[in-house]
């Protein structure tokens, strides 16, 4: 496995980590209507990050390079930047 899919596999667990405990902010308000949204959300990005997660690994056992790990590398980075800003907005 190259450099480029374990920088990608670190930044996606990471990402993971920090979902789950957006998870756990929301957990307390999943009975309000805004709660169920915000939790709605933060299940989704801890689907999409497990989701990465296989699929980054399953394309690194393939041989593909950094041809496709670079550009998945921005979207990964993408990716925890909004959680983390989520993530710093529910401790507000």
């Amino acid at each position: 496995m190259g450099i480029y899919w374990q920088i990608n596999l670190l930044i996606v667990l990471t990402e993971l980590i920090l979902a789950l405990m957006l998870l756990r902010n929301y957990l307390e308000m999943k009975d309000t209507k805004l709660g169920k949204k915000l939790f709605g959300v933060s299940l989704v990005f801890v689907i999409q990050s497990l989701l990465a997660i296989v699929f980054y690994v399953r394309w690194a056992g393939m041989g593909m390079g950094k041809e496709v790990a670079g550009p998945l590398l921005l979207l990964s980075l993408s990716g925890l930047f909004g959680v983390s800003l989520l993530y710093s907005i529910s401790r507000m």
